[in-house]
């Protein structure tokens, strides 16, 4: 085994390792010899490895939302022709679906996220990098500024649906499911206000030299199938 595949086991081992520890514990009183141990990793080389228990946090976190884009990509080629909206829609719920089992994780991470501002922004840009596979998976292209506002859109409905999904108990998560249709509604309908999504009408004009206003698709951002929600 090279020693770089021996790294890569070892950072899963001890994110594993502190995840489970999350579930009960504040990340700022959780010790890498603790996980180590739980991990069966010398105290050294894990200190070596992780560099801190934050870097095994956002590991974790990196390898869930990675399976939650790569499971919701075969549900959606085995859905056929679907619009960008209703990818959006299956993936988010997705990755609800696997964090479920995580809940106590996320409640922890919300409560020290308040009290560490560096951990916060930290997390928020893990969310970020998320929404902006997502977002790639489901065919947009995410390029230029209107690219990165659909990802930081994308990203509050996440923080949004969040609220009701910690306290939703249903055994389907339909209430999780009714809010991220209720946010991404709400955030088409900004996006439209601020230029940043565009409807059949205003991309039927930006082909269309002879119509004005959106002729030039000066403001709106890239254009082609990937570079709306529906």
């Amino acid at each position: 085994m090279s020693g770089n595949s021996t790294q890569s086991e070892m950072m899963d081992r001890l994110a594993e390792a502190a995840w489970n520890e999350l579930a009960t514990t504040s990340p700022r009183h959780i010790h890498i010899d603790d996980v180590a141990a739980a991990a069966e990793i010398p105290a050294a080389a894990a200190r070596a490895v992780s560099g801190s228990i934050t870097a095994l946090i956002l590991h974790q976190l990196a390898m869930l939302d990675r399976q939650a884009v790569l499971e919701s990509l075969a549900d959606i080629e085995d859905a056929g022709d679907v619009s960008i909206r209703e990818k959006i829609v299956e993936a988010l719920m997705h990755r609800f679906e696997v964090y479920a089992p995580h809940k106590a994780q996320i409640i922890q991470l919300d409560a020290a996220a308040r009290r560490d501002p560096a951990l916060g922004l930290r997390l928020l840009d893990s969310l970020g990098q998320a929404m902006r596979m997502m977002l790639r998976m489901v065919g947009d292209d995410v390029a230029e500024l209107a690219g990165e506002a659909r990802v930081r859109g994308v990203a509050l409905v996440a923080m949004q649906v969040a609220r009701v999904w910690k306290t939703d108990d249903s055994a389907d998560l339909s209430t999780t499911l009714k809010e991220i249709d209720a946010r991404l509604t709400r955030a088409e309908e900004w996006g439209r206000t601020l230029r940043v999504l565009r409807d059949s009408h205003s991309d039927a004009a930006m082909h269309d030299t002879s119509s004005e206003g959106d002729a030039d698709g000066g403001d709106a951002g890239p254009s082609g199938p990937g570079s709306r929600y529906q």
